[in-house]
């Protein structure tokens, strides 16, 4: 867990639960990387915390489906459709966000750190170095460069979002949504950029507006003695 300098953290009353990072995202990234262990373990712990949530019941099933697959041998991410099905569903009330507050972190994130907002958003006023990771239940700020991992949205917030000034991400997604460094468009490598979920389930990388910096303004003539 983070060391970083924190407004209102304490390491062990907000260390997420092992595994660390446990999302359906990063199970089928462990699957694409080959890691089936690891992958099956996230899923089976999905499981456990889900238990007989009714508003889960359509995750469940499909986190079943793909457990079954992955104890036999299968590779293949879950098709994006699958695993964000466009279909109306009955209003589930979002996560509590906002209920303690954002959760403030002032130090360059490292190589190795996971910082976890567990029911509110993240906000990180320094570089995110890669091989760190973020994770909040609602959205996630970076001011700076965002060069690791960050999942906003974590346990079915869809309208979640990340922020960032310089996107140079490993992976970047909302709830089951995500694009790895090699689907960012080019054209916002490295640039203020948002991530979120399109009305289809599809997660998507756009260009972040941060308006134009203020013109210097000319000296005012200076008047003079004669």
């Amino acid at each position: 867990m983070s060391e970083a300098s924190t407004d209102g953290y304490d390491a062990e009353e907000d260390a997420p639960c092992a595994p660390m990072f446990a999302t359906e995202t990063m199970a089928e990234l462990s699957a694409r990387q080959g890691r089936l262990a690891d992958a099956v373990s996230i899923y089976r712990h999905l499981l456990r915390e889900a238990g007989s949530d009714p508003a889960a019941a359509d995750r469940v099933e499909r986190w079943k489906a793909r457990l079954a697959e992955l104890d036999a041998g299968g590779t293949s991410p879950t098709p994006r459709a699958a695993r964000a099905p466009a279909a109306p569903k009955p209003p589930v009330p979002p996560p509590l966000v906002h209920v303690r507050g954002s959760l403030f972190v002032r130090d360059p994130v490292r190589s190795g750190q996971v910082i976890y907002a567990d029911g509110r958003d993240l906000i990180v006023l320094a570089p995110v170095h890669s091989g760190a990771q973020l994770l909040a239940d609602g959205h996630i700020h970076v001011y700076g460069a965002l060069k690791g991992r960050a999942v906003a949205g974590a346990r079915g917030f869809r309208d979640a979002q990340v922020f960032c000034l310089a996107l140079e991400a490993e992976l970047v997604g909302v709830d089951t949504g995500y694009v790895v460094s090699d689907d960012i468009p080019e054209a916002v490598q490295g640039c203020p950029a948002r991530v979120f979920l399109a009305a289809d389930g599809t997660c998507t990388v756009a260009a972040l507006p941060v308006g134009k910096p203020m013109a210097a303004r000319a000296p005012a003539p200076v008047r003079g003695w004669r």
